[in-house]
């Protein structure tokens, strides 16, 4: 079996983005703490081939303004609104009318930015918008977060043999079994001792 990519789930999660709203284009933006920025991973739509690695500032536009609040939001006459980044957009070749955009979190930590153009939400309404866009955020997020761990538990166990893979378990350990760990720990104390 294949092992999934980061780049794969972030595909998927905006072509069903956009897909879902019938919309114009679909991005997600991961936070680049090194940059300060923030930097288009996919893109599925109108755009697609030309975005992806380009970054803004992490306070620019629409998606520094999500970023930085953790607040999703949905914008129509977004060309009225002082957040909008209008000649970006006109860089992109796609200035929308609407824009949805929700943040992508992990333990209260913002990583980036799902953000759809130009959503048909005539039939849903924009509460249900939003919720369905944050539950598509909060989706690739957890995915991402299980797959980069796998990779960060294999990655110790090839370097370092299994004393840094059960210390990767550890680290990745379900918080609600944390007296289970506590045992684990104190019979493995008594057998190496």
């Amino acid at each position: 079996m294949t092992a999934i990519t980061h780049d794969e789930i972030l595909r998927s999660t905006v072509r069903l983005a956009r897909l879902s709203f019938s919309a114009a284009a679909a991005s997600v933006f991961l936070y680049d703490t090194e940059r300060d920025a923030l930097v288009f991973e996919a893109s599925s739509g109108e755009g697609e081939d030309m975005l992806i690695g380009l970054a803004i500032p992490s306070d620019r536009g629409i998606a520094g303004w999500v970023a930085n609040t953790g607040e999703p939001l949905v914008i129509r006459g977004v060309r009225d609104d002082e957040r909008f980044d209008r000649a970006f957009a006109a860089e992109t070749g796609l200035v929308p009318d609407t824009i949805m955009a929700a943040p992508i979190e992990h333990n209260g930590e913002v990583l980036g930015v799902l953000e759809v153009l130009d959503p048909s939400l005539e039939a849903i309404g924009d509460l249900v918008a939003i919720d369905l866009l944050t539950e598509l955020a909060n989706q690739s997020c957890a995915a991402l977060c299980l797959l980069l761990a796998d990779r960060r538990r294999a990655r110790q166990a090839e370097a370092t043999g299994p004393l840094a893979a059960l210390g990767a378990l550890l680290e990745g350990a379900d918080p609600r079994r944390e007296a289970a760990v506590g045992e684990l720990i104190a019979a493995l104390t008594k057998l190496v001792r």
